[in-house]
């Protein structure tokens, strides 16, 4: 099984209340929802799904770059032997 790590950036829009999540290792991946913990499952979610098509496709796995600081999400998925 695969464990990896992913910087997500988080917005808040003070005029909505929406927050949004932004994964740059993963080609600008992005997700929404009206909370934080909301926008966390649901960009949890859309990480899973993008590994998962890349790994249908036999594509590389995007490695996170090493940050000292930010929010980071764990995704663990069984994927093939080549990723």
């Amino acid at each position: 099984m695969l464990t990896t790590e992913y910087k997500i950036e988080y917005d808040f829009d003070q005029e909505t209340g929406a927050v949004t999540a932004v994964v740059p290792a993963l080609n600008y991946l992005s997700s929404f929802g009206a909370t934080f913990a909301e926008t966390e499952k649901n960009i949890t979610e859309a990480i899973g799904a993008y590994l998962e098509a890349l790994t249908k496709e036999e594509s590389v796995i995007p490695r996170e770059i090493e940050y000292d600081h930010g929010t980071f999400v764990k995704v663990r998925l069984r994927l093939p032997q080549f990723a």
